[in-house]
C-alpha cells in the first residue's frame, strides 16, 4: 500500500470513528437542550397562570410570559400568544398596545415557546372564566384528548391513527377540532417542522420516528371547527427561501438585517423591533412582507360568538414511546 493511500485509510478510519462519537454528542444535546427548555416552560406556566385574571391587561401577561423565559435561561422561541374566546392562534399584542383587558366571561388561552440551543418545545393552555354551561367542558376535552393522543405516540405509528382518537375525543364532548389548525413536528430552529399531528381522522397524518419532537396540539371549538385569517398580523418570520430582491426603503433593509441577526428562523413580534427602531417599523414590515422576505402570521379566528379552547404539550419520541417534554 502506498504512503498515499495509506493517509486516506487513516483518515476514513479516524472519520468513521469521530462520527459516532459526534452523533452521540448531537444527541446529548438535543436532549439536554430539551429537557431543559421544557422544566423551563413547566416553570413559566406556572409563575403566569395566576396572573391570567379577569381585569388584567393582556400586554401585561404576554410581557411577563416573555420576561421569565429569559430570566429562567431559555430563549423565546415565538412571542407569547394570548387568544381570547373566538381567536383560535397567532394574536399577540400589536405594535401599539390595544389595551386588551380580560373579561368575566372570557376563554383565555396561553401558548408559549422555549428553545435552548434552537431546540424547542412548545405548550399552551386555557383558563376559563365563562359560567355558561355550554362552556363546562370545553378545556377539558382538549386536555383529555391531549393525554389520549399523547399515549398512542411511538415509532411506526401514522399520526392520521392519533388524529381519529382526538376527533372522537373532542366530538365526545359535544365540540369540534379545527380542522386547519393541530400538532406538529418541532425541529431545530423550526417552531413547525415537515410532519403534521392532524386533529381530524380524515387528513394525512406523518409516520412518528424515534428522536421526533411533537407539540400534540389540540384545539376544540363551540362553533364548526374552521378558522378564518384576519386581516392584522402582529407575528412575523424570515422567509429563508427568498432570493435577492431590491427593497426601496433604508428601514427595510435595516429591520431585514437586525431580524436575520436577532430572531434568526424564528417567529417575531412586531413590537420588539421597538426597543431598536423608533420610526417606521409598520412601513419596512410592509415592504418586507411584499417583497417575500417575510411572511406574515395573521390572527386566526372562529367566527364572534365561538369560544375555542386549547391544550398542548411537547413529546420526544423515544424508542419504546415518548418522553413528555412539558
Amino acid at each position: 500500500m502506498t504512503e498515499n493511500q495509506n493517509s486516506k485509510k487513516a483518515l476514513k478510519d479516524k472519520k468513521s470513528n469521530e462520527d459516532p462519537e459526534k452523533e452521540e454528542e448531537e444527541k446529548k444535546l438535543k436532549l439536554d437542550s430539551l429537557k431543559k427548555a421544557g422544566e423551563i416552560a413547566k416553570e413559566v406556566k406556572k409563575i403566569i397562570k395566576p396572573e391570567i385574571k379577569v381585569g388584567a391587561k393582556v400586554l401585561d401577561i404576554i410581557n411577563l410570559t416573555e420576561l421569565k423565559i429569559n430570566e429562567l435561561g431559555g430563549g423565546i422561541a415565538f412571542p407569547a400568544n394570548v387568544s381570547v374566546n373566538n381567536i383560535a392562534a397567532h394574536y399577540t399584542s400589536p405594535l401599539r398596545d390595544d389595551n386588551l383587558v380580560i373579561g368575566d366571561s372570557d376563554l383565555v388561552k396561553l401558548d408559549l415557546g422555549v428553545h435552548v440551543e434552537g431546540y424547542i418545545v412548545d405548550t399552551a393552555y386555557s383558563v376559563n372564566f365563562n359560567d355558561d354551561e355550554l362552556l363546562s367542558n370545553i378545556v377539558q376535552a382538549t386536555e383529555v384528548a391531549v393525554d389520549a393522543a399523547k399515549m398512542m405516540a411511538k415509532p411506526g405509528v401514522n399520526t392520521r391513527e392519533i388524529g381519529k382518537k382526538i376527533e372522537s375525543i373532542v366530538k365526545g364532548f359535544k365540540y369540534n377540532p379545527i380542522k386547519e389548525l393541530g400538532g406538529h413536528q418541532v425541529e431545530r430552529w423550526t417552531v413547525h417542522g415537515k410532519k403534521q399531528l392532524p386533529e381530524l381522522g380524515s387528513q394525512r397524518g406523518s409516520t412518528m420516528e424515534e428522536g421526533d419532537v411533537f407539540a400534540v396540539e389540540i384545539f376544540a371549538s363551540t362553533g364548526e371547527g374552521s378558522v378564518h385569517a384576519m386581516n392584522n398580523s402582529y407575528i412575523y418570520e424570515i422567509n429563508p427561501y427568498s432570493g435577492r430582491v431590491p427593497l426601496r426603503r433604508k428601514i427595510s433593509k435595516q429591520l431585514l438585517g437586525f431580524i436575520s441577526n436577532n430572531y434568526k428562523t424564528l417567529p417575531f413580534a412586531e413590537r420588539w423591533l421597538l426597543k431598536e427602531f423608533k420610526t417606521g417599523v409598520a412601513f419596512g414590515l410592509q415592504e418586507l412582507v411584499q417583497q417575500g422576505k417575510l411572511h406574515a402570521h395573521n390572527v386566526l379566528a372562529e367566527k364572534k360568538g365561538v369560544y375555542v379552547a386549547q391544550t398542548e404539550e411537547t413529546i420526544l419520541i423515544t424508542e419504546d414511546g415518548f418522553i413528555q417534554l412539558t
